[in-house]
């Protein structure tokens, strides 16, 4: 049996698909199919059912499947160990993250990293909560940098707190409520309110946001949740509402004629933590590149506040 007959089992478990996991190797579907049928002859079992699509594990492939990613997990902790006698970190580490953590946390990371670690390589995936959620839950990346909304923690997912994110409300300057600093979440009583949210989940109002509001009269029927804090700015410029997004996604942009003040309400803040499955060992880079976006996030926006 071979590594990377057990490498392209687990890639067209978390992949979804033989095609997909020839991409995500960067080898042949036909290269795949033989080594799936490889490692079926070595076990003596069928792994995957492959008459229903995306194709699913049989309970031979089901047992196999952790012992499967235990041996690809140690053979890459083993590689590491040898570079880290050299001092040097080798690895491909993969992380998911939400466009603002992208652009405000992940991005200065990255650029620190390609000097002090230049042997390792990153691969980005944007994308909403949910997606990021299903990306870890099948491996597809490493460690998620997302905010935290739910009420509930999942035993199968670690996470530490890297930022606390203030809300701001997005006005137009001429706006009355522009004049102050802080704006309280009483005077948006009557308001059509534009907050981001995830397609297909959230149709007036932001997971995020909907519990701030509920007290406050916002004029729900007016309001909008859309995917993009560009499409918030946006909508705000047109005069359709007032914007409700995170202090990150918000220093992305100046729209002139706009402008963004802080929430004042104890509840006006988010979390925006690093997640990683418990069910796996983060990769020797994984968990440098964890201890950098720590150290980093410390440096440009404090210590986060404890919940």
């Amino acid at each position: 049996m071979e590594l990377t007959w057990c490498q392209s089992f687990i890639a067209v478990h978390e992949t979804g698909g033989f095609s997909t996991a020839a991409r995500s190797l960067h080898r042949s579907q036909s290269r795949i199919s033989a080594h799936v049928a490889g490692l079926e002859k070595y076990v003596g079992d069928r792994l995957f059912h492959r008459d229903v699509h995306p194709p699913t594990l049989t309970a031979a492939g089901a047992a196999f499947l952790p012992h499967a990613r235990g041996m690809v997990d140690e053979w890459t902790a083993a590689v590491a160990s040898v570079g880290m006698l050299r001092e040097e970190v080798h690895g491909t580490v993969a992380v998911g993250s939400v466009p603002s953590a992208s652009t405000q946390i992940l991005a200065p990371v990255l650029a620190g990293f390609a000097t002090t670690h230049p042997h390792v390589r990153f691969e980005v995936h944007e994308g909403p909560n949910s997606w990021l959620d299903e990306a870890l839950a099948r491996r597809t990346i490493e460690i998620a940098l997302r905010p935290v909304i739910e009420q509930r923690h999942d035993a199968t997912v670690q996470r530490v707190v890297l930022v606390r994110d203030p809300f701001v409300l997005v006005l137009p300057e001429e706006h009355p409520l522009a004049q102050h600093e802080q704006v309280d979440l009483a005077e948006l009583a009557g308001e059509a309110v534009i907050t981001t949210g995830e397609a297909g989940l959230d149709a007036r109002i932001g997971a995020e946001f909907r519990t701030l509001l509920a007290p406050f009269d916002v004029d729900e029927a007016r309001s909008m949740a859309v995917t993009q804090p560009t499409t918030v700015f946006s909508f705000v410029s047109h005069g359709l509402g007032l914007g409700l997004i995170g202090d990150l996604p918000g220093r992305m942009l100046n729209v002139p004629g706009l402008v963004t003040r802080l929430v004042r309400h104890p509840d006006a803040y988010r979390d925006i933590a690093a997640h990683w499955a418990t069910t796996r060992r983060l990769s020797p880079a994984g968990a440098i590149f964890l201890d950098e976006v720590r150290a980093s996030c410390d440096r440009i926006f404090g210590p986060p506040e404890p919940s």
